[in-house]
């Protein structure tokens, strides 16, 4: 007679096992614990924080302060020249865009400022605005015909896309440009046809949305002490350009020019390295023809010996005067870093230094010799948890005044190194700024836990250029997740490593009241 406790016992534990498996079903099912897989919308309005900003200056006059080579009326304070800027901001949607003829952190006379393209978003703009430049003589600078652009706009509003979000466009273009024109056509620099352009708007990375702002500088060739067979002529074999983009990656790209240099008696010089330099020595007068020469054998330097400094520089003023067709005050407080506002943990773009020139020459010595130096500047980058800066004075060129160097001839003051290398003259050609920023994810609701630092939002979590977004991909984090390392999975909210824990213990749990139920039936 077969017992009843023991025909009971299959059913028992088909009973348990069936048990133990509904409920590890119900306890990684999203539905039943409360837990939802929800997507992110495809398509949503750009974030709080969300934003990017760049500007590019053809020229950046940052010091010209020729009184320690004895021409004590040539002081000039900052300016830029032909300059252009534009961002996008995200929460409240903001989109701006600004291109200007001059601009200066000195007390100018009126009319000297010249005009100015501006556009700002809201509302959308279908166009540009445009204004036309006339060329003018300002005495201290000459600048060629001309135009400004800049147009701010989006698609839909909504929509934090490239073909639907917000978008900010800004170029200056002159004829040329020249700086201290002198007598007889003579001139410290001479800059043919320029351009200077950014742009701003949103990118994508992993999949997601991601902010993008661009600088170039475009500039065919220039010249330095322009003056017959003393010219040194710069040929701009390839221009520079600034890329930064903030969001599941955050990248800098940055392009140095490539120049040719052209020293009178010498061949042709290429320079494309950024850091690197050609230094050329001039004498400040004839009486200093000895001391230039002496320099230029010892520090191994080519020597511009034909026209002293102060011939070439015979006739210039230091006086900015005129008026610029189309000039216009700009009100106070309406600029485009006020209208967007700052990106978090980075430096604004676009500002003047608001450096003045002091009230008397800083050199301690009178100039006997200078250096003329022509530099490929470096790109500088600073990171913060959501975005990322750069900034880059593309080519600098510099009137170095040098009164003490290692000498073997008897000049120099006899001095152990070139210790008094003081900058009469500092300008920056195609200066380039950027930056942009993208927020990392919220927590999701219900959660109780920070927002993730790996993964989830826009933006990742690194402070530094390396790919932020979860360092590779992973699966998953408070606020949601991706399980691709790109971005493409659905994002989940609440407690993933509860689950897979709950499922566990239930899996042993289970498992062993199996194996005791075997074990029974078969004592």
């Amino acid at each position: 007679m077969t017992s009843p406790v023991a025909s009971a016992r299959p059913k028992t534990a088909r009973t348990f096992a069936a048990l133990a498996a509904t409920a590890l079903v119900a306890a990684l099912s999203p539905v039943v614990s409360g837990a939802p897989a929800v997507a992110a919308p495809a398509d949503a309005a750009c974030p709080e924080g969300f934003g990017a900003t760049a500007a590019s200056n053809t020229l950046a006059l940052g010091r010209i302060d020729l009184r320690a080579a004895g021409l004590s009326n040539l002081v000039l304070p900052e300016l830029r020249v032909a300059t252009t800027h534009s961002g996008i901001a995200g929460g409240m949607l903001r989109a701006a865009a600004d291109a200007r003829y001059l601009r200066s952190s000195g007390d100018l006379p009126a009319g000297v400022l010249g005009p100015r393209a501006y556009q700002q978003a809201p509302p959308s703009n279908d166009g540009p605005d445009a204004v036309n430049v006339a060329g003018v003589d300002l005495g201290a600078l000459r600048l060629g015909v001309g135009g400004l652009r800049a147009q701010a706009s989006w698609q839909h509003a909504g929509r934090c896309t490239t073909a639907d979000g917000p978008r900010a466009t800004a170029s200056a273009t002159l004829a040329g440009l020249t700086v201290l024109p002198g007598r007889d056509g003579r001139a410290l620099l001479r800059i043919n046809a320029v351009e200077s352009a950014t742009v701003t708007d949103v990118g994508a990375a992993g999949g997601r949305p991601a902010a993008t702002a661009a600088a170039t500088g475009g500039i065919a060739d220039f010249k330095l002490l322009d003056h017959g067979p003393s010219t040194i002529g710069v040929r701009v074999v390839s221009p520079p350009s600034l890329r930064v983009l903030a969001g599941t990656t955050k990248t800098v790209d940055y392009t140095a020019p490539v120049l040719e240099i052209t020293i009178p008696g010498q061949a042709p010089t290429r320079v494309s390295a950024a850091g690197s330099h050609v230094d050329v020595v001039v004498p400040v007068d004839a009486a200093s023809a000895a001391a230039a020469a002496d320099l230029a054998r010892t520090e191994n330097l080519p020597l511009l010996g034909s026209l002293p400094l102060l011939d070439l520089l015979t006739g210039i003023t230091g006086a900015l005067s005129g008026t610029v067709a189309g000039a216009a005050a700009i009100v106070p407080g309406v600029d485009l870093n006020s209208v967007l506002g700052a990106l978090p943990g980075l430096p604004a773009v676009g500002g003047l230094l608001g450096a003045t020139p002091p009230a008397e020459s800083s050199s301690s010595t009178p100039a006997r010799v200078v250096v003329l130096r022509v530099e490929l500047g470096s790109v500088e980058k600073q990171f913060s948890s959501t975005g990322v800066y750069a900034k880059a004075a593309s080519v600098r060129v510099k009137l170095i005044s040098r009164s003490t160097w290692k000498s073997t001839g008897g000049y120099g003051h006899g001095g152990s190194g070139p210790a008094d290398q003081t900058a009469l003259i500092d300008l920056g050609v195609c200066t380039l700024e950027a930056a942009a920023a993208a927020p990392k994810a919220p927590a999701g609701p219900g959660s109780t836990t920070a927002p993730s630092d790996s993964d989830g939002g826009y933006g990742s979590d690194d402070d530094d250029d390396d790919d932020g977004y979860g360092h590779g991909g992973g699966t998953g984090g408070t606020g949601g997740g991706n399980t691709s390392g790109g971005g493409a999975g659905l994002p989940v909210t609440g407690s993933n490593v509860a689950l897979m824990l709950g499922g566990g213990v239930l899996l042993v749990v289970g498992g062993r009241l199996l194996q005791i139920l075997a074990r029974r039936r078969a004592a």
